[in-house]
């Protein structure tokens, strides 16, 4: 069972990333265009928020589920508790981009503060990522 959970964290982690690559170029093209960027370019954007933030709740169950089962839930560390805000950090800006898109009307662009966020979110996800390495070795 403790390794299918670590396969499905690891899917987790794919779609994440996935998403929020597809989400960027998708972003880039729609800068680049001259005039209105094609419905068909605008359509993507929804299911790129969509798998961004699966990706991320999956990672969200996964991990917490995999250290309540092989550390006990026990605090391990402040790099740990570093790496759990990063990933709140994380999951929020995934909520507020996926609220952003449903709320949105097509052809819109995404609200300043999410053009601002995502960048940070990227970030973040490295700190996270090293931040684990660094915790669970």
């Amino acid at each position: 069972m403790l390794t299918f959970m670590k396969i499905l964290h690891f899917f987790g982690l794919m779609l994440g990333a996935a998403g929020g690559m597809g989400g960027m170029l998708v972003a880039i093209q729609a800068k680049r265009s001259d005039g209105a960027p094609p419905p068909g370019l605008l359509a993507l954007r929804p299911r790129f928020t969509l798998i961004t933030l699966s990706g991320v709740v999956l990672l969200w169950l996964t991990g917490l589920w995999l250290w309540l089962v092989r550390y006990e839930g026990a605090l391990l560390s402040t790099a740990f508790l570093l790496k759990l805000v990063a990933a709140a950090f994380i999951l929020a800006v995934a909520v507020l981009g996926f609220m952003a898109v449903r709320r949105g009307q097509p052809g819109t662009p995404p609200p300043a503060y999410l053009q601002r966020l995502g960048p940070l979110a990227g970030l973040a996800s490295y700190i996270a990522v090293a931040l684990a390495v660094y915790v669970f070795g």
